[in-house]
């Protein structure tokens, strides 16, 4: 019996588990995530871009509105900032909140959610009167241009 014991030898320990190399299960676990992240970077990016695109969209247009600007186009720049302004509205506020406005209440709507504070309710008085005004009625240059800067200033 004695012999058989000398010959059993101690039992060698096992090499520790190694971090690296990884094995090819973790590299696809890792590549997997990346692509994830880079997948939800790029929509990021394309939908912030897609929400600041309307905006340039409105500075070019206001732009334009303020270039061509004369006594005889007067009418349709009014008509089309009360339009667009409307658009804006019911884009970036709920459109229970804003759609059905008419009058002095849309005027004062948009008062209280002008950030500059512009004074809707005496200067924006254009806006809900020249529909509805004779076609002669002389129109004021300077306060349709403070008209789309109030309107460049509201929509930022």
């Amino acid at each position: 019996m004695s012999a058989l014991i000398e010959q059993l030898h101690d039992i060698e320990g096992i090499d520790s588990i190694s971090l690296w190399p990884l094995a090819i299960g973790w590299w696809v676990a890792i590549a997997c995530g990346m692509l994830v992240l880079a997948a939800s970077i790029w929509l990021l990016r394309r939908r912030l871009g897609y929400l600041r695109s309307w905006k340039r969209d409105t500075f070019k247009k206001l732009d334009s509105l303020e270039q061509n600007l004369s006594p005889s186009t007067s009418r349709e720049t009014i008509a089309f900032l009360s339009e667009y302004l409307r658009r804006i509205a019911v884009r970036r506020f709920p459109r229970k909140e804003c759609a059905g406005l008419v009058g002095d209440a849309w005027l004062k709507w948009l008062q209280s959610h002008d950030p500059k504070q512009f004074d809707w309710t005496v200067k924006g008085k254009l806006l809900i009167e020249i529909p509805y005004a004779p076609a002669h009625r002389e129109l004021p240059v300077q306060q349709i241009k403070e008209l789309i800067q109030a309107v460049r200033y509201w929509v930022c």
